[in-house]
Parts: C-alpha cells; structure tokens; sequence
C-alpha cells in the first residue's frame, strides 16, 4: 500500500524511539520554516525524512 510509508514501523530503523523523530521532524521543519518555506506539508516533510533518511550523527547533532 502507498500509505504504509507513513506507519510507525517505517521509522523503527531511523530511529531508536518516537522522540527522537519527533524531535528530527521538528527541527528539520524549524529550517524549512526559516529558510522562507511558509507552504510546510508535514506528510511530504516525513515522506522526505524516510527516502532521505539522516545518518546517526545528524540524529545526535539535533537532540544537542
């Protein structure tokens, strides 16, 4: 199914917990916010994330 992209499993492997996507998710919003992105789709944002998906470190730097 095309939405099973979106279910929690998905992310299970990019992350250890939902916090820290969570956390992820908000900060990479925060700078498509300030970089002028005021049409933010969170769905296409998440889509994004798991094709896309950070390296470990990048995880890290953001919960710092």
């Amino acid at each position: 199914m095309a939405q099973d992209e979106l279910t929690k499993e998905s992310y299970t492997s990019l992350f250890s917990d939902n916090f820290q996507l969570t956390h992820y998710a908000i900060g990479v919003a925060q700078k498509q916010i300030q970089s002028g992105n005021e049409d933010l789709n969170v769905t296409q944002m998440l889509k994004e994330i798991r094709k896309n998906p950070p390296k470990r470190e990048e995880v890290k730097e953001e919960q710092e």
